[in-house]
């Protein structure tokens, strides 16, 4: 509805109460600015310097008010003041209520938090920031982006993925040491493996996930020797070469010395080695392995 009151006319204009109506429905259509705005927010005005705001105009509830100001406090309310006038019938009555927005303390249905109202940028502005945004056909690259990042980086989370450390700096923030790999090197889980003693040295258990085997060292036992035999040759009193075979038994090794005739002996050669254990590790590095502690 758009109003035009041609009040610059000759005869004297007539100030009823129709014309008066009509000029207050054609200010109230001003209040649908108040809704496009919203609830507690600040049309114009309302600068703040030091402890101080400026007088502006501010949205409560739908209604464009006047904002009065002052020494900045945690609520606002609204102050309504009743304008009694006399009418030609010479009573008083209520001609004019005026609503204020000031600092202060009210009831609870007529006070609000200063610190809730925002200021509004202008269409200008507003125009400006949303030509500076991502387009919707930006969002939707970005989204498919997400995914693939979200896809290719899902075993990256808290008891999921280990890796590998080998600075010896901190480990970085939201990450910590995988303590169930120290001194340990992993190896594949295999759901296929099957146990066979004939072939296995032992049961490697590679089909249980978790499970821990293996030694850093390891002391052969007699069952674990190739199968072998040593020959010799001894020098008799003569000065001959007699062949010998060697027979192992138990720890000591027995030798039957062949001679050229009839005659011939034996005799134990003293046990060698150490008797130690052999190392059992690959060429190795001595790293971390880290995995994610995310809060």
């Amino acid at each position: 509805m758009r109003i035009n009151i041609k009040f610059l006319q000759t005869g004297g204009v007539p100030l009823t109460n129709d014309l008066m109506d009509v000029l207050q429905d054609a200010y109230s259509i001003f209040n649908v600015l108040g809704d496009v705005a919203g609830h507690l927010t600040i049309l114009s005005g309302c600068t703040i310097t030091g402890q101080s705001v400026s007088p502006g105009i501010v949205v409560i509830n739908g209604d464009i008010l006047y904002f009065e100001g002052g020494l900045i406090s945690s609520s606002v309310y609204i102050h309504t003041a009743q304008i009694t006038k006399t009418f030609q019938d010479q009573t008083d009555k209520i001609l004019v209520e005026k609503k204020t927005v000031k600092f202060g303390l009210s009831t609870p249905d007529n006070m609000w938090n200063w610190a809730d109202f925002k200021r509004l940028d202008t269409i200008k502005v507003i125009m400006e920031k949303l030509e500076a945004t991502a387009t919707q056909l930006d969002l939707i690259d970005i989204k498919n982006r997400l995914e693939v990042v979200e896809m290719k980086t899902a075993p990256i989370r808290n008891d999921g993925v280990v890796m590998i450390w080998p600075r010896n700096i901190p480990i970085p923030p939201f990450w910590k040491e995988c303590t169930d790999l120290r001194g340990r090197t992993p190896i594949g889980y295999d759901p296929n493996y099957v146990y066979n003693s004939t072939i296995h040295a032992l049961d490697y258990q590679l089909n249980q996930m978790g499970a821990n085997i293996g030694d850093l060292s390891h002391k052969l036992i007699v069952a674990e020797l190739a199968k072998h035999g040593h020959s010799a040759f001894v020098n008799n009193d003569w000065g001959g070469a007699y062949p010998s075979v060697g027979h192992s038994t138990g720890g000591n090794m027995g030798y039957g010395i062949v001679g050229g005739g009839d005659n011939g002996w034996s005799f134990s050669v003293r046990p060698e080695g150490g008797d130690k254990p052999h190392n059992n590790v690959q060429p190795s590095k001595v790293v971390l392995f880290i995995e994610p502690n995310f809060p």
